[in-house]
């Protein structure tokens, strides 16, 4: 009976309509202007441009029979699918002659437009008098579908709130398309409508051409480089662009420069995000209020942190369950105040997510604005969460952490093949806020222990400077166990900031708290690991292999394996300095092994590329290289740059060896694009070392030379004596290839003395087969001689079969010159039996060759 009074006012309505011939309604408001890719703008048009004829008049009784094209567009809040919608409309508005109807539906409002209001506001566009209206939301889309019917008409639903509100408001006539603007991917009970059509951030040209439409294209090509930094600031959000831009445009005065400093600090961008009466901020407001209060509270808490991923792990332990943390993830998705990454930068996580940075800005505004007692327990219950993750994935490397947490309390990472280094890598910042806030709550016990299992980790992520005394020396600690642990850290971190003596000061026995830990083998043989690297950075090979040695048969005793990974990767390169490369490659091959069973992508990665290092001494470079191409893509993966420039540094002196000089250049320049704004001068230095034998051997030795001066200048300001060392044997190499013989005796003596205090045989026996050529060719033979045996000493003790050839091509070159011509042959005959690679350095002379590549 309902339906046939809804029925009857229909008709009744209709005639109406079509006895006053009324216009058409023309609604779509000013398109705005749209910058940049239009690719999605096309699809649109295409979409809606192809309208059929409508034909028989249907009465369907539901949006769900509709034959209307229908599209939903959906993105973050500013990142402009109103203006793609307006610009799609105005596109293909004549192919719908019967009207375009335009309505606003306030989805960011407290209060969204009613189906009922929408309704009548679309039906007194069809020219339906307010008093002819039913009263009913059904009655009205009722009558609309049945005025619409036949009809080619094109409706805009913009800024849409829920599928609820909308499904009334859509028409069924195959004449008829509807375009929906919402920042959910509303869903609707239509057979006809297409896939969601999502709305990304534009990329820095287009979004760079935004900021050009509204600011002027004059004004940003004056100032490209404040412009592109206002486009970081912004972070590419069209809407952010668009205020900066009309703000900027309505003060011609005001550079962009200007502009660039007021945006700098995050703490007052959003203050300067507005035009008019437009603001990033009100587009966001109602967005953040709607959300429910455990989704709420839960998502200003991480928007304050140290910016980084988020996953559901981190919902799950500020939620009171672990489904509410889930719904919370799930709701800020829908409402798109953040996106998943569909399994990118999120591990092994199922939910990963990321918000845009000015998203990020606003909400962590909102949680300074939370009362403190509810801040305090948000940050309690995170800081303990912190704690727990940590202290397990720290169990894999350190056993005796595993009586330290509950199964029960890390559900979500027990049988992750996220690896430990991932994790806390991933979360290196996180970590130092919660031992920061871990004091400030007063639990000092939770911040030494996060500072305990973080220990495990220094080589996995990178600290700042000076800042291991304050994270790794917790006041009122007393448990042995945990001192050892904080005290070693605060030596690795010794270690990286290039300060040795401070790493003997705190490990040698009899210092702060050592007397009664050195009783736990374990404990002292992990120390006795960082003693020894603390002895080869001063250069004393001899004491660091000891030590190392001594370190790594002690835990591989107790079985501990992954410090036994680390010891025998480090005993290998000092294996490989003292002259014993193929005790090098056993080692390390050992410690890959380790790291192939942990499942530790960046251990093995760092390995690949000691044990490629290695390979190269031994002469085969052919083996490394796919190594370090290896382990190099690795590192781009894990986003560890410095690993990646250290790769590349090793890829490059591979390269060379392979004789592919350019190459080797190229490895070179990336290697320094890389440590150059990083700050890491010693690495500048090496790698500037690394290029004087490259130049060299393309004849470029003026260049050479240059580079050779500059290295040792910067190496002389770092203090490293070792590395000037090692430079001032290429600087005499160079003069040696110059025909200086004369001048080359002073670089190589030092290199020669230098390399003897440090205990590096394998660079010491270089400079003095080097220096030896050079008495060759001052006919100082007896000094020549002792410079040759002395390094076939070295050559000989281990598998360095390749230098010895070389040495031996000298040594023979020298006795011709002597007139001991038998003796010559002599040698000659013996090596070429014991020695093959001999015959295929045929003719080699000391004087010309460049060292090692041949």
């Amino acid at each position: 009976m309902v339906a046939l009074q809804v029925d009857q006012m229909v008709v009744q309505a209709r005639p109406h309509r079509l006895d006053a011939i009324p216009l058409p309604p023309r609604e779509l408001p000013t398109r705005e202007a749209l910058a940049g890719e239009t690719t999605t703008l096309e699809g649109l048009c295409t979409y809606f441009r192809d309208v059929p004829v409508p034909g028989n008049r249907t009465l369907p009784s539901s949006g769900a029979e509709s034959q209307s094209k229908l599209v939903v567009v959906h993105g973050q809040p500013g990142v402009g699918k109103t203006a793609l919608a307006l610009n799609a409309a105005h596109e293909v508005k004549d192919a719908y002659p019967d009207g375009q109807i335009y309505v606003e539906l306030h989805g960011d409002k407290a209060t969204p437009t009613s189906s009922a209001d929408a309704l009548g506001h679309m039906l007194g566009s069809l020219h339906v008098a307010r008093e002819d209206m039913p009263r009913s939301v059904a009655g009205r889309a009722a009558m609309f579908r049945t005025l619409t019917a036949d009809l080619r008409l094109f409706v805009l639903l913009d800024n849409a709130h829920s599928t609820d509100q909308i499904e009334p408001l859509l028409p069924t006539g195959a004449g008829c398309s509807v375009l929906i603007t919402s920042r959910r991917a509303l869903s609707l009970n239509s057979t006809t409508q297409r896939g969601p059509v999502p709305v990304y951030l534009p990329d820095d040209r287009n979004a760079l051409a935004v900021l050009s439409l509204y600011a002027g294209q004059e004004r940003v090509a004056a100032e490209m480089a404040a412009a592109m930094d206002i486009v970081r600031f912004c972070g590419n959000l069209p809407l952010a662009l668009r205020l900066v831009g009309c703000k900027l445009k309505q003060r011609s005065g005001h550079s962009l420069g200007r502009m660039r400093l007021l945006l700098e600090d995050e703490r007052s961008r959003l203050d300067h995000l507005n035009s008019d009466n437009r603001s990033l901020t009100a587009c966001l407001i109602f967005s953040f209020e709607s959300l429910t209060s455990t989704t709420r509270s839960s998502f200003a808490m991480l928007a304050s942190l140290p910016v980084g991923r988020l996953t559901d792990w981190h919902f799950a332990r500020l939620a009171a369950t672990h489904g509410a943390g889930l719904a919370a993830s799930d709701e800020l998705v829908e409402v798109a105040l953040m996106e998943t990454l569909d399994g990118e930068g999120g591990g092994d996580f199922e939910g990963s997510y990321r918000m845009h940075d000015l998203i990020r800005v606003f909400t962590a505004r909102q949680y300074e604005e939370l009362p403190p007692e509810e801040r305090n327990a948000l940050e309690e219950r995170l800081v303990r969460a912190y704690r727990d993750a940590v202290v397990h994935w720290a169990a894999q490397r350190a056993p005796e952490l595993r009586a330290e947490i509950a199964p029960e309390r890390v559900p979500d990472l027990r049988g992750s093949s996220m690896t430990a280094a991932e994790w806390v890598a991933g979360e290196q910042d996180r970590l130092l806020w919660a031992i920061d806030h871990a004091r400030n709550l007063g639990l000092n016990t939770v911040a030494a222990e996060i500072g305990e299992a973080l220990s495990y980790f220094l080589d996995d992520i990178t600290l700042a400077p000076n800042s291991a005394d304050w994270l790794f020396n917790v006041p009122g600690e007393t448990r042995l166990r945990v001192l050892a642990a904080l005290r070693r850290a605060r030596a690795m971190a010794a270690i990286a900031e290039g300060n040795p003596d401070k790493v003997l000061s705190l490990l040698s026995p009899g210092s702060d708290d050592t007397a009664e830990s050195s009783e736990d083998l374990t404990a002292r043989a992990r120390d006795t690991i960082v003693i020894a690297r603390a002895y080869s950075m001063k250069g004393d090979y001899r004491t660091a292999l000891d030590r190392m040695t001594t370190a790594a048969d002690q835990l591989r005793a107790v079985g501990d394996s992954w410090h036994t990974l680390g010891s025998f990767e480090l005993l290998g390169e000092l294996q490989r300095w003292r002259g014993k490369p193929e005790l090098g490659e056993q080692s390390q091959r050992e410690a890959l092994r380790i790291a192939e069973q942990a499942g530790d992508l960046r251990a093995q990665a760092r390995l690949r590329r000691t044990l490629a290092e290695t390979l190269g001494y031994l002469r085969r470079p052919a083996e490394a290289a796919p190594l370090l191409e290896s382990a190099r893509d690795d590192f781009r993966l894990l986003g560890d740059r410095r690993w990646e420039g250290a790769t590349e540094y090793a890829l490059g002196k591979i390269y060379r060896l392979l004789g592919e000089r350019q190459k080797a250049l190229d490895c070179y320049r990336r290697a320094e694009g890389i440590f150059g704004p990083m700050g890491e001068r010693l690495w500048v230095g090496r790698v500037n070392n690394a290029r004087i034998r490259v130049l060299a051997g393309m004849g470029q030795l003026d260049d050479a030379a240059t580079t050779a001066r500059e290295a040792i200048a910067l190496f002389e300001q770092l203090g490293d004596e070792m590395w000037v060392a090692h430079t001032q044997r290429d600087a005499g190499w160079l003069h040696l290839r110059a025909g200086r013989p004369q001048d080359a005796e002073a670089p190589l003596t030092l290199a020669v003395d230098a390399c003897a205090a440090a205990g590096d045989s394998y660079a010491g026996a270089m400079a003095r087969h080097l220096r030896g050529v050079a008495y060759r060719e001052l006919g100082r033979y007896p000094e020549a001689h002792a410079d040759f045996d002395a390094a076939l000493g070295v050559y000989r003790s281990g598998s360095y079969e390749w230098n010895e050839a070389a040495v031996a091509h000298d040594v023979i070159r020298t006795l011709r010159t002597e007139g001991r011509a038998e003796e010559a042959d002599t040698m000659e005959r013996d090596i070429s039996v014991t020695n093959p690679i001999f015959t295929r350095l045929h003719g080699r002379d000391g004087a010309v060759a460049v060292p090692d590549e041949d």
